[in-house]
């Protein structure tokens, strides 16, 4: 288990910095070309929203996320969240943003069930990666409910439809300006997926990463709460048996890195093969995290 561990971040490791080191542009030279971001010193305090779920600061809070060289990551220009579906306080907290596009995750049929109300300084675009639809599970226990939550967060990876998209999503985050939030339903598993990346380009440690996408738990326990208690009540089970469905857990976004490795072997071919990135959009990216 160790050693799968220690290759899991060598992998990651490995990966961005080569992306970076291969173009022939800087890190300021990036910034200046994509109209970056600038200092943090000058970026608004991530809002606290009541009517949008889970939406965070994919940097983390403070003085952002550390790397594995020592650095540090730049907040205010990604966020994470689940649907755009704020009231008139939450959406004035988000016109303070300045944001400049909204990525919508979701599938037609589940963005028409709760369309965006997208700010008027922000383009919305769309990057379609199926549901992972926890009410098709019938687990009979907490093992098989974390299994079967496993196997689909591995799809995300696999899938060539979702793998186009998540392509697709991190090259516009890379060449799109300014401030910018990504969202599928409630901002777990797609979401959380591609935070993942964003964090594994920018050299986090793993264990940070592991440990940001079990944040959902606490961001978003209403709402997991809820949905876990519903499940149970329409399975005729218990609360403990559905909730590696609902909850964020380590083993799920593990199977997904293990999945890219096991296909991949390495993060920068996951990148360059698996969504089809240039090397030069890999490396603006990790000038946009990193500060």
């Amino acid at each position: 288990m160790r050693s799968a561990s220690i290759s899991r971040r060598a992998f990651i490791r490995g990966g961005a910095r080569a992306a970076l080191v291969s173009t022939t542009f800087g890190a300021s030279a990036l910034l200046s070309a994509c109209g970056g971001a600038s200092d943090d010193s000058g970026v608004t305090e991530t809002p606290k929203l009541s009517t949008i779920e889970n939406f965070r600061d994919v940097a983390g809070i403070g003085e952002g996320y550390p790397t594995v060289d020592g650095g540090r990551l730049r907040r205010g220009v990604f966020y994470r969240s689940g649907a755009l579906t704020p009231d008139d306080a939450d959406a004035a907290a988000l016109a303070r943003l300045s944001l400049r596009a909204i990525h919508d995750l979701r599938a037609v049929d589940e963005a028409a069930l709760a369309p965006d109300h997208v700010p008027s300084s922000a383009e919305r675009e769309t990057h379609e990666v199926a549901p992972i639809d926890a009410s098709a599970a019938m687990p009979g226990d907490a093992a098989a409910a974390s299994a079967w939550m496993s196997e689909r967060q591995r799809q995300l990876v696999t899938d060539p439809v979702a793998r186009v998209q998540f392509g697709l999503l991190l090259t516009r985050l890379a060449r799109v300006s300014g401030a910018q939030v990504m969202h599928g339903t409630a901002g777990k598993d797609r979401t959380g997926w591609a935070a993942a990346l964003l964090l594994s380009i920018a050299d986090v440690p793993l264990d940070v990463i592991i440990q940001d996408y079990l944040l959902t738990n606490t961001a978003a326990q209403t709402q997991i709460d809820a949905r876990m208690k519903a499940a149970a009540s329409r399975l005729g089970t218990d609360v403990q048996t559905v909730a590696p469905l609902y909850q964020a857990q380590s083993a799920t976004i593990e199977a997904a890195f293990e999945a890219m490795h096991r296909e991949f072997g390495t993060l920068s071919r996951y990148l360059a093969q698996g969504l089809s990135m240039s090397s030069a959009d890999v490396a603006m990216l990790r000038a946009k995290l990193v500060a």
